[in-house]
């Protein structure tokens, strides 16, 4: 039976969903870059007006935007609430929506810098998502595919425990494993796609290296690299 909802591959515009390119596209006019108006959030997101307007009417309904003047199909807005990067999830009514188990697994990484499979749906379950373990690992493992996490463990009965690589942490809002068609990790940080099916990770692997490398400014000083920074470029230069 089909849901009526899109995959995310086609629900995405360039990638990003489209009420995360909604909300960029408020937040960039909010501060000056020219009208808050539903048109103009329409354009610069690349969606439709309609789709503009119901997230706009959504948004002052939860109290994050208000409506300051209608015209015709058009209507100015002005926003009460900057709520940072990443889209309110608000449904049609303006209530909060909880959010994505994924999302919740991303945040946690950032911090802790590790988790098991069971460990990160319990925090997504802390966080008011609701995710299985086996959909936590399937996410922590499509991470792993893009080179963003390390797998160790998982032997002799011990879980696996995946660890973020240094350098690989691309922001707030969580990268995105696209299963249903395209097999792939699009990074929404970046705004591009960080890995496909049956490409190697080699590459984003030293990509990531060798901006740890260019991010070192203590050469004067003799301080040039982590024993870790080290240990982990001969790795890759032995492999």
């Amino acid at each position: 039976m089909r849901s009526g909802k899109k995959p995310v591959h086609l629900a995405m515009t360039g990638g990003k969903l489209p009420r995360q390119r909604m909300w960029e596209a408020i937040r960039e006019l909010a501060k000056g870059a020219g009208e808050l108006s539903t048109y103009n959030v329409s354009r610069r997101a690349g969606q439709d007006d309609e789709a503009a307007r119901d997230y706009l009417r959504a948004l002052a309904k939860a109290g994050i935007v208000r409506q300051l003047k209608a015209r015709d199909r058009d209507a100015t807005w002005e926003l009460l609430q900057d709520e940072g990067v990443e889209a309110p999830r608000v449904n049609k009514r303006g209530e909060r929506m909880p959010p994505d188990g994924v999302e919740c697994i991303w945040r946690a990484l950032r911090i802790v810098g590790e988790l098991s499979a069971s460990e990160a749906a319990e925090q997504a379950h802390a966080g008011g998502a609701k995710i299985t373990e086996d959909g936590a690992r399937i996410y922590l493992q499509g991470l792993a595919l893009a080179g963003y996490v390390t797998r160790d463990g998982g032997t002799a009965g011990k879980p696996s425990v995946f660890r973020l690589l240094p350098g690989r942490n691309s922001g707030p809002l969580h990268p995105i494993y696209q299963r249903n068609t395209y097999a792939q990790v699009y990074d929404p940080n970046l705004d591009r796609v960080v890995w496909m099916k049956g490409q190697s990770t080699e590459v984003e692997r030293l990509r990531g290296l060798l901006r740890e490398w260019l991010g070192i400014d203590d050469w004067q000083d003799g301080l040039i690299a982590s024993a870790d920074l080290v240990a982990r470029t001969r790795k890759e230069v032995q492999a």
